[in-house]
């Protein structure tokens, strides 16, 4: 089909898919100034007025290219047209040297999704569609990605409590610009999409050359592999509900019969799962390396593995899982201060929030442990936790009081204004990978 996206064909793709709106939407868009969100925003304008809702125009300024001062003032200039709110968000900080377009992805969700919780936004759309799909689909494939890894993007999923909604991810970029030209729209190009040391860039260029048949069959592949995910999504999440218990302190336990009877396959998907939450990573060890664990497990009585940051505790009838001590220390510095009222992101695991005042946060060590051990025998959870987990938590100092989270009590960390949530990059149940 390669005529624009009317307004009716929009409504029916918002009204078939399973996103979830309040009554009166208010919905962040991420707009970068290019034809894709420019489509995006041209096509909500109309719906979020028949919605009685409201828009937020989200830009982010990496600072990798002089042009993106036209985008900010393009953006700029749209919401004030269409009576939209406005945000803009820049990446001062120094820039990494390596994977920096990943990094950058990072720093401009977590700068859009905590500004989305302040306002109380619980929708964020982005313009993500079919040729984004496919280039994601075939880099992942090129890369040897199994099962799960090839699902490409997904069209909705939560993070952090936020609705993160891809409307357009089964229309073809074409059409979004024939979009914006119906709608006698000019966009920005952004000239990175051209540069071939980025391996999208050569990916897309790679697809541009495939006939129309080779393109038929690209696209019946990601579709049936996103079918094949879903049947794999389903049975992953029956194991988790009747096998798995999770300790909020990092610990996670899975019935070892029950994982053995399960497929090769859904075994790796299994741990590939649980390997990411527990360590904090984003991405998931490699196939291989889970591949030999499981070879492993199937002949270990009582044993114990390293893989991806994690200990794999693995004893007669169940097998543990939780996060390497040695890992935190190398990632970790000894001491940091929080600041009141902010929020520190710990070990890529842990959100800690100080209400009150400043606090000091410490690396676990066996001589600080020697001095504040007695401090803590009276409480119960200390007890329950094994030192090998104990040591992966953080100390926390604040007014002269040493804390630890899920060893102190409840009341000792609320009476100080003290929040530590387990709350890693990558959830559980999340569709990841």
């Amino acid at each position: 089909m390669n005529k624009h996206i009317t307004e009716r064909e929009f409504d029916l793709i918002i009204s078939k898919s399973n996103f979830l709106f309040e009554r009166f939407p208010h919905i962040g868009i991420c707009f970068s100034g290019g034809s894709d969100s420019l489509a995006l925003l041209l096509l909500m304008k109309n719906w979020i007025k028949k919605h009685k809702g409201n828009l937020t125009i989200l830009y982010f300024d990496h600072k990798l290219r002089k042009e993106s001062i036209d985008e900010l003032i393009f953006a700029k200039k749209l919401a004030k047209k269409f009576k939209f709110n406005f945000r803009s968000f820049e990446w001062n900080s120094i820039k990494p040297t390596k994977s920096i377009m990943e990094r950058a992805r990072e720093i401009r969700y977590e700068r859009i999704i905590e500004f989305c919780k302040k306002k109380k936004i619980i929708s964020l759309m982005t313009a993500h569609h079919l040729d984004d799909s496919l280039e994601t689909y075939v880099m992942r494939k090129q890369r040897k990605f199994s099962t799960l890894g090839l699902s490409s993007i997904p069209g909705n999923h939560f993070k952090k409590n936020l609705q993160i909604v891809r409307p357009l991810i089964g229309i073809e970029k074409n059409r979004l610009a024939l979009t914006c030209i119906f709608n006698d729209f000019g966009w920005i190009e952004d000239i990175s999409n051209l540069n071939l040391k980025f391996e999208r860039v050569r990916i897309r260029e790679k697809i541009k050359l495939l006939d129309e048949k080779s393109k038929t069959i690209l696209k019946k592949d990601l579709r049936d592999s996103k079918k094949k995910n879903q049947e794999i999504e389903k049975k992953i999440a029956l194991f988790f509900l009747e096998n798995l218990d999770f300790e909020n302190f990092g610990k996670f336990l899975i019935k070892k019969k029950k994982f053995l009877n399960c497929k090769v396959c859904l075994q790796i998907e299994i741990l590939k799962k649980i390997l990411v939450t527990c360590s904090g990573s984003t991405y998931p060890p490699r196939v291989n390396s889970i591949k030999k664990i499981v070879e492993k497990l199937e002949y270990s009585k009582t044993s114990k593995f390293t893989l991806h940051s994690c200990i794999i505790n693995v004893m007669r009838d169940k097998i543990e899982f939780y996060r390497e001590y040695k890992k935190t220390r190398e990632l970790m510095k000894k001491r940091i201060v929080i600041k009141k009222s902010a929020i520190f992101f710990w070990d890529h695991r842990y959100i800690i929030k100080s209400k009150f005042s400043d606090l000091t946060c410490y690396i676990f060590d066996d001589k600080m442990w020697l001095k504040l051990r007695k401090d803590f025998k009276s409480l119960k959870d200390f007890k329950q936790i094994d030192y090998d987990i104990l040591k992966t938590l953080p100390i926390l100092k604040i007014n002269k009081k040493y804390l630890i989270p899920f060893v102190s009590s409840y009341n000792d960390l609320k009476e100080q204004g003290v929040e530590v949530i387990f709350e890693p990059k990558i959830s559980l149940t999340k569709k990841n990978f």
